[in-house]
């Protein structure tokens, strides 16, 4: 079975994707996936909230061929992750994405990128080698403006959307892109696990939030055709 590629991403800050990005990588190893997290965003705020802000290693170093896949060897809630940096808004290429991504260790059954809100070099090659674009969004038009511009850079990949949050009329406007079967509501163990270096799905494993979290995890995996 190959490796499926999942990219979260939308150009208004303040959707969850990171969050998200988090969480939806522990509850794909719950599910028994081998499970890769890339911090692709510039200001390392993923980085910052796993506890591996200003890493040995991160993104650049592994992009530039400076360091070699055998050095990847960082655990977090069971999955692997890597750092970002402020190099890696720019410099790179899709292709240089997918010649590391070519070199990772096959036995990665998914890939997950949180990428930057600017339109950068990352967030473009994020979207032109993922199998999937996951677009989380609340009830504000900067997020709606938001999902316009990821489909428009992205307009060959495959794109589901996410609801954070209670569903407002403005959504009509975007009821001709497909949603993820499911949605996540805002809740209070989401900022608590904030206050740690773990997930809600570690610190609330219990509470409606992680449980929705999970469905939204498998949704995806079943989007993706793995689950």
């Amino acid at each position: 079975m190959s490796r499926s590629i999942l990219c979260l991403a939308n150009t208004a800050g303040g959707s969850g994707k990171t969050t998200l990005a988090h969480a939806l990588s522990v509850a794909f190893t719950e599910y028994g996936k081998k499970t890769l997290l890339i911090d692709l965003d510039p200001r390392a705020n993923l980085s910052f909230r796993v506890g591996r802000e200003n890493s040995r290693l991160n993104i650049s170093d592994f992009l530039q061929s400076t360091v070699t896949v055998e050095d990847l060897d960082i655990h977090i809630e069971r999955f692997d992750f890597i750092a970002s940096d402020s190099r890696c808004g720019f410099g790179f290429s899709d292709t240089d994405l997918n010649n590391l991504i070519d070199v990772l260790p096959k036995e990665f059954d998914v890939i997950v990128i949180d990428t930057p809100s600017d339109v950068n070099a990352g967030l473009i090659a994020a979207l032109n080698v993922s199998d999937l674009v996951l677009i989380p969004y609340s009830q504000t038009l900067h997020h709606y403006r938001g999902i316009d511009q990821i489909c428009k850079l992205a307009p060959k990949t495959k794109r589901v959307l996410l609801q954070i949050g209670k569903p407002s009329k403005i959504a009509d406007q975007f009821s001709q892109w497909a949603h993820l079967d499911g949605r996540c509501s805002t809740a209070r163990e989401i900022g608590e696990a904030e206050l740690t270096v773990t997930s809600v799905l570690t610190t609330a494993k219990n509470s409606v939030i992680a449980g929705e979290i999970r469905e939204s995890a498998y949704s995806v995996l079943e989007e993706l055709g793995i689950a």
